[in-house]
């Protein structure tokens, strides 16, 4: 009779661990993979503003063109569009800040694989989970700086709406204003392109982490 409910006992246990998904025994690579897997989920706010944002941009240029089109007798046509260039660039502004939190909360749990890299057992999986790391901290960096530069480019925007709607603006202001302003998306472009390639990286390296690990990536798992 005691044999049978300790056998019960042990049968329900293991019934336990199955339904808590098996989690108890997980090995180090295990979790960061967990980890890593979780960090695709919480950008994906990052990639669902994109389109959103790049459609903004678009339409505050060609807004931007057609006032330069027009005479200061159509000021108030100006004016008008102007303020929804404005607007434009606010819905911009909440569209950046999304993609911030979605950055921001995805490294939040990534660095959770900091303190598992010690505990790999294999020298060559601790050294690829090492480099991934290292990418991820620069990739993240080189984020900050382009969100920076981005808001900068994002506030100079708002500043030149404003001056088209002056009907005293002087031709050699607007002139000089635009040139400052397409330096700073100068910047915005090198440091979007430095992100770019460090994503590329980070991506190239966390597929060689699973390769050597023995995991399947996101991808292989969809196809």
């Amino acid at each position: 009779m005691y044999i049978r409910k300790f056998l019960f006992f042990i049968c329900f246990c293991l019934l336990i661990v199955v339904a808590s998904g098996c989690t108890i025994g997980e090995s180090a690579s295990e979790k960061i993979y967990d980890h890593l897997e979780k960090t695709v989920s919480l950008e994906a706010g990052f990639a669902e503003v994109q389109e959103p944002l790049i459609e903004a941009e678009q339409k505050e240029q060609q807004l931007f063109n057609e006032m330069l089109g027009l005479s200061m007798k159509e000021i108030d046509q100006i004016r008008k569009m102007a303020d929804e260039a404005a607007g434009l660039a606010d819905s911009r502004e909440e569209l950046i800040n999304k993609e911030k939190e979605s950055i921001e909360a995805a490294y939040e749990e990534f660095k959770s694989v900091n303190s598992l890299v010690d505990e790999l057992d294999e020298e060559p999986l601790k050294k690829q989970a090492d480099t991934l790391v290292k990418t991820m901290k620069q990739r993240y960096e080189s984020y900050n700086e382009l969100n920076k530069v981005y808001v900068e480019a994002l506030n100079m925007d708002r500043e030149l709406y404003e001056m088209m709607k002056k009907e005293d603006l002087a031709i050699e202001d607007l002139k000089s204003f635009t040139e400052e302003l397409n330096k700073k998306y100068e910047e915005v472009l090198e440091s979007q392109d430095t992100f770019n390639n460090l994503t590329d990286r980070y991506n190239d390296e966390k597929k060689a982490f699973y390769k050597e690990a023995g995991f399947s990536t996101s991808e292989e798992k969809k196809s």
